[in-house]
């Protein structure tokens, strides 16, 4: 196995803003918890390979569709919901869920779910940062390769769904259930949640690998790397 000569960046949207788990090349797992996603791009090392959950590159009125969302929530069947629609470039300017759904629904026939817009604020700071080294992914697709491509049935707010995910990582990741311990006492449930947590581990895992990133989607297109 080729050793890791980069440093692995996963990052979540979470209610204190973005938690990054962050895999140094000598295998050392941190947590990085900053209100502006911004602020922790700056601190990496420009060599960072980092995978965020979030959505980047937008569906507009002439490509209502993103190819790779609907590619994922394939993979991801019968759990494709957990795979939602991105929401239009002209719904991103709205300054309330009411105009978001009338300009969404202008543009592509569709209005935008209230989960959707309760994350227009990230979406649109990370629509504002060119940073070539941000790569969008999806905690459940990485799941489901470091499974042997069979999904996670049971959800990460659970449990049991906690414990398979952890498992999974600890396999790929050494390190993560006792980073994942680690940052439920540094860091609130107020502002991290424990799946937030889990998610940037999933990244973190799946960048410690760039050469083994898979992409769903096109190079000219929004895609989701797992």
């Amino acid at each position: 196995m080729p050793r890791q000569t980069h440093t692995a960046v996963g990052i979540d949207g979470c209610r204190g803003g973005w938690i990054a788990a962050v895999g140094s090349p000598d295998g050392q797992i941190t947590w990085q918890l900053e209100r502006k996603i911004a602020d922790i791009l700056e601190t990496l090392p420009p060599e960072s390979t980092i995978l965020v959950d979030m959505i980047l590159g937008l569906p507009d009125r002439q490509n209502p569709i993103r190819e790779c969302d609907r590619l994922a929530r394939q993979l991801l069947r019968p759990h494709g919901s957990r795979v939602f629609p991105a929401p239009p470039r002209e719904a991103l300017a709205a300054e309330s869920y009411p105009e978001a759904c009338a300009r969404a629904r202008t543009a592509t026939g569709k209005a935008i779910s209230k989960q959707c817009w309760h994350l227009f604020p990230k979406i649109r700071e990370l629509d504002a940062i060119a940073d070539p080294r941000v790569r969008e992914s999806h905690p459940e697709l990485v799941f489901y390769r470091l499974n042997t491509e069979t999904i996670v049935a049971d959800s990460k707010k659970t449990p049991s769904g906690r414990t398979q995910r952890l498992d999974l990582l600890e396999n790929t990741l050494p390190g993560s259930r006792e980073a994942y311990g680690r940052a439920l006492t540094d860091f609130p449930r107020k502002e991290v949640a424990r799946d937030d947590l889990i998610d940037a581990l999933a990244l973190c895992a799946a960048a410690t690998k760039p050469q083994d990133l898979q992409m769903i989607g096109g190079q000219r297109n929004p895609s989701i790397w797992y």
